[in-house]
């Protein structure tokens, strides 16, 4: 058995149960998806490639470090499929207010809550270049994990009949994660290509990983995504 992200997390009496319970089996591909880029902003990936988090997280507390920038190219090999086939992309706003009114209780919960490193239109909500949205793309403005929370998210699904959704950005353990467990909710087929999650904790991620491949989304390798967003007729904007 090829050996997952998560196997070391996991005791003995862990992969037991997983086995006996039946968990992990494929949801499989629908056949209208959309991509979507969660939080893949400065804020959370640093200002350039190869920056320690150690020194990163003095400038942005929500730094992940090098993992953003690892799953980088990843997303961007599936979002250029994406857009050769006309397929719906859709991408996080993930800021706030001057103020920080409306981040409500989330600023208590860490000793850096009220620092400033995610007002809007500033440079740390920016999407990466390597990423930057098109004129097309549908952005989605939030200010809680869940990209369904308080926004029009699923009214766009709706509209533009997606019955998948291929989940990349971060964190694993937060946003990506609360928008998948409610993606699923809805009854859509979610997709989550490994190499393109990342998280600022190892195991925060690799934990999430798992729970979610057991449950809400298959967690498999952007080479089959690709493969699959590749066998996919050019979506007829018309129809």
């Amino acid at each position: 058995m090829t050996e997952r992200i998560w196997d070391k997390f996991l005791t003995e009496k862990d992969k037991r149960i997983f086995q006996l319970a039946g968990y992990g089996k494929r949801g499989g591909f629908g056949t209208r998806p959309a991509l979507f880029i969660i939080d893949v902003q400065y804020n959370f990936t640093g200002d350039e490639p190869g920056e320690p988090q150690e020194e990163g997280v003095l400038k942005y507390r929500t730094h992940c470090g090098e993992a953003g920038w690892k799953a980088v190219p990843h997303i961007e090999r599936l979002l250029k499929i994406a857009r050769a086939k006309n397929l719906p992309v859709f991408y996080t706003v993930s800021e706030r207010r001057a103020d920080m009114i409306d981040s409500g209780v989330q600023v208590g919960k860490s000793h850096r809550g009220t620092e400033k490193t995610s007002t809007e239109g500033s440079h740390a909500t920016q999407t990466v270049a390597p990423l930057a949205p098109q004129p097309q793309d549908i952005l989605i403005g939030k200010r809680k994990p869940s990209a369904f929370f308080g926004t029009i998210f699923m009214s766009h699904l709706n509209f533009l009949d997606v019955d998948t959704l291929i989940m990349t950005g971060c964190t694993t353990s937060g946003c990506l994660r609360a928008t998948t467990v409610d993606a699923y909710s809805f009854n859509f087929k979610v997709v989550i290509p490994e190499e393109t999650a990342f998280d600022r904790f190892e195991a925060s991620h690799a934990v999430n990983l798992f729970d979610l491949n057991c449950k809400y989304a298959d967690v498999i390798p952007t080479d089959e995504v690709a493969e699959y967003l590749e066998g996919l007729p050019v979506r007829d904007t018309a129809t």
